[in-house]
């Protein structure tokens, strides 16, 4: 019997394909090939004894060169002195979480008490000293042109003082490099004092967290006596698109905007229908539709209680509506950026005639390199979505850059090999981080059911690409030149 093989087999409504997981091609399959293909894949057949059996088959194979032993596959790692090349002096972003505090207790948020990864509310703030020490760190060795400044809650403009001070410290001690801001709002304690402010800044980007018509945003952004906060929340961004919005300026909003369940196509197009049409929303301005994560709980304000609402869930069915949307309207589909970063992955994966016995460290950053996240005590970690996983540093001593090698590289690298060489997806894996570790530091790598849901993803990503392929590969093509990963 050959040494196990590796791969995938998916199909669009018109065509079976098989994925190899030692060279990453993508084969168009007949429905007997496609059945011994899964065969070999399930080791109830030998593979040379079938292509030996059917000359077509093994012609096939070798034309391909699919099947291809990979024995000697491990992750690719920069060495310990080139990952501190590569970070030193790179980081291009700092994210200052300006205070762990929020005037909003919305459902599904990560801070809420439910869920155990996650720090809790609390009405501490980061300080200016600490803010100013965090950009001086990152900027003291700085090699790049262009830097964003960026603020992160709770809610940020609970704590506008400071991030208005951050800022024009900033503007004053480094003129030498391009600067952006950028921050996130649930949009009810902005005033026009604020407004005001930020209309006189350029290349700034403020996310506005609205989840659209009332009936759906007030169903769980909700403040501590829970009422609702669409009203004024909407009443701010409409502000802000007729005295701030100024694109020319680079004075720019974006809409987050979370899907809850029950999914409908409805509900989707109810929700796009009132940004589009009610609020005369621009098509210029994205809205970045999400979805509670599979398995996340949240606060179900009617029912009085934390729900698992989405634990039978493995994929949303947002993505599918997407693929819909894009068949009908192409690049200008509404929908096209729930699926487009997946999209480009496909298309971007590693592939080749030969096999290939690396690959990258799954979806990771290299903690620091492009961003650095600062908690509002000074601690480094790598984002704003890690949870209280090990810190890289702090503002007092810098970056910690051996600790940070040992366990988001070394250490990460040897523990998911084991689980990872056996497994197909292992090129295409993009968990991350968020995901990847855990908040124990006695079981940091133990994290359980992360590895069916991420390989129910990238089949889908598949299946969602080839089904784009097959109807028009230079609308495809020429969508996916524009995606920018940030």
């Amino acid at each position: 019997m050959n040494s196990k093989k590796y791969g995938m087999i998916f199909n669009t409504k018109n065509n079976n394909y098989y994925y190899d997981t030692a060279t990453g091609k993508v084969v168009s399959c007949n429905d007997m090939e496609i059945e011994t293909i899964d065969n070999i894949l399930l080791e109830k057949v030998d593979l040379e004894e079938e292509c030996s059996k059917n000359k077509i088959f093994g012609d096939f194979v070798a034309r391909e060169k699919l099947f291809n032993d990979n024995e000697n596959w491990g992750f690719l790692l920069p060495t310990r002195q080139e990952f501190k090349e590569l970070v030193r002096g790179k980081c291009e972003q700092i994210v200052l979480e300006l205070t762990e505090d929020c005037n909003l207790r919305c459902g599904y948020c990560i801070y809420n008490d439910h869920h155990k990864k996650h720090r809790k509310f609390s009405n501490k703030t980061m300080s200016f000293d600490i803010a100013k020490r965090s950009i001086d760190f990152v900027m003291q060795e700085y090699q790049g042109d262009e830097f964003a400044l960026t603020f992160y809650g709770g809610e940020p403009l609970m704590n506008f003082k400071v991030m208005k001070r951050t800022i024009e410290y900033f503007k004053k001690q480094y003129p030498m490099v391009e600067k952006s801001f950028g921050f996130t709002t649930n949009l009810t304690l902005l005033d026009d004092e604020m407004i005001e402010y930020f209309s006189n800044l350029n290349e700034l980007e403020i996310v506005c967290s609205l989840d659209g018509p009332q009936s759906l945003h007030d169903k769980f952004r909700r403040d501590l006596h829970g009422n609702g906060s669409h009203d004024i929340a909407t009443s701010n961004f409409i502000k802000l698109m007729k005295k701030f919005y100024n694109k020319k300026a680079g004075r720019t909003l974006m809409v987050n905007c979370v899907i809850t369940p029950p999914y409908t196509k409805e509900k989707l197009d109810e929700i796009s229908g009132y940004f589009r049409a009610e609020l005369h929303v621009p098509k210029e301005i994205d809205i970045n539709y999400s979805y509670v994560d599979a398995g996340d709980m949240v606060f179900d304000y009617d029912r009085k209680e934390v729900i698992e609402t989405t634990s039978k869930i493995e994929i949303s069915p947002l993505e599918y509506w997407a693929v819909t949307d894009f068949e009908i309207n192409g690049s200008n589909s509404e929908y096209f950026g729930l699926i487009n970063k997946e999209l480009a992955r496909v298309s971007d994966r590693m592939k080749s005639d030969n096999i290939i016995n690396g690959s990258y460290l799954h979806g990771n950053c290299l903690p620091g390199q492009r961003r650095l996240y600062v908690t509002i005590d000074g601690n480094f970690r790598p984002c704003e979505k890690v949870g209280n996983i090990p810190t890289l540093g702090d503002c007092f001593i810098g970056y910690d850059y051996d600790k940070s090698y040992d366990i988001y590289l070394k250490n990460y690298a040897q523990e998911y090999h084991e689980k990872c060489k056996n497994c197909w997806a292992r090129t295409m894996c993009a968990m991350c981080y968020e995901s990847s570790l855990n908040t124990d530091n006695n079981n940091l790598y133990k994290v359980e059911g992360i590895c069916d849901i991420s390989k129910q993803i990238i089949k889908d990503m598949f299946v969602n690409y080839f089904t784009l392929y097959e109807k028009n590969p230079e609308a495809l093509k020429r969508a996916l030149s524009e995606v920018e990963f940030k």
